[in-house]
């Protein structure tokens, strides 16, 4: 087995989630039934993208202006701290339960991920997560070339008409559902060869992240995750 501390690549989390799904040039880390209480551990140095300090600040400051009285207003000072150490990644982590993220920073806090979350962003230093529920579900999904490429997240609570992002792209979903006729299984990698309008059928709420060539849209991401917060998807609670 790895050692955490001096293993500073994904192996570490690619053994810990328990199983790994690759095909189509996206390689899947899965974790598909965790007992409640089961830890997930990371130490990835691979970012590729950082994000600007200034950009950072700015879309918080922007976001608080037109939401005075939201979440982010109330955790300002801690969500400033992470920014100042996030970084978009080449993969995205998707949640498809309740999962704690520990991390050496924010100090002294932990942000949980509830069923419908993602982050785009690394997790700062040494990193734990622990699955709040029995049946813990959670994915960590990027291109095999290690490129951080753009990404839409779809969060489907129930059926509805589906516009993929382009020709090419590639949908990674949480849970089995069925794009138009076609089973999409869990966590298995689906490319898109046409983009016309289809129905996408789910049996549950199904976060399916999409990736697609070109440059990530560092500024959305950081916005989606804001919104996230709002939205009650991402708490901050103290460790």
């Amino acid at each position: 087995m790895q050692e955490l501390a001096t293993t500073p690549d994904a192996r570490i989390s690619q053994y810990s989630f328990g199983q790994s799904i690759s095909q189509f040039g996206v390689t899947v880390y899965s974790c598909k039934s965790a007992r409640e209480g089961k830890k997930i551990f990371g130490n990835d140095p691979d970012p590729t993208t950082e994000i600007m300090v200034e950009t950072q600040d700015d879309i918080i400051s922007a976001h608080i202006k037109d939401n005075p009285n939201g979440k982010v207003a109330g955790y300002e000072d801690i969500i400033r701290e992470c920014g100042h150490t996030y970084q978009v990644h080449y993969r995205t982590v998707s949640f498809g339960s309740t999962w704690k993220s520990c991390s050496l920073k924010p100090a002294g806090y932990s942000i949980v991920y509830h069923n419908g979350a993602h982050t785009n962003f690394r997790f700062p230093g040494i990193n734990r997560l622990t699955s709040l529920e029995s049946g813990g579900v959670a994915a960590c999904s990027g291109f095999d070339s290690k490129v951080a490429t753009g990404r839409k997240i779809h969060f489907i609570k129930e059926t509805d008409s589906f516009t993929p992002h382009g020709v090419g792209s590639i949908l990674v979903p949480m849970h089995d559902c069925w794009y138009h006729k076609t089973l999409l299984r869990q966590h298995y990698p689906f490319p898109i060869s046409d983009v016309t309008t289809i129905q996408l059928t789910v049996d549950k709420p199904t976060v399916i992240v999409e990736f697609y060539q070109g440059e990530p849209d560092v500024g959305q991401f950081t916005t989606d995750w804001l919104n996230q917060i709002e939205d009650g998807l991402i708490e901050i609670v103290n460790r």
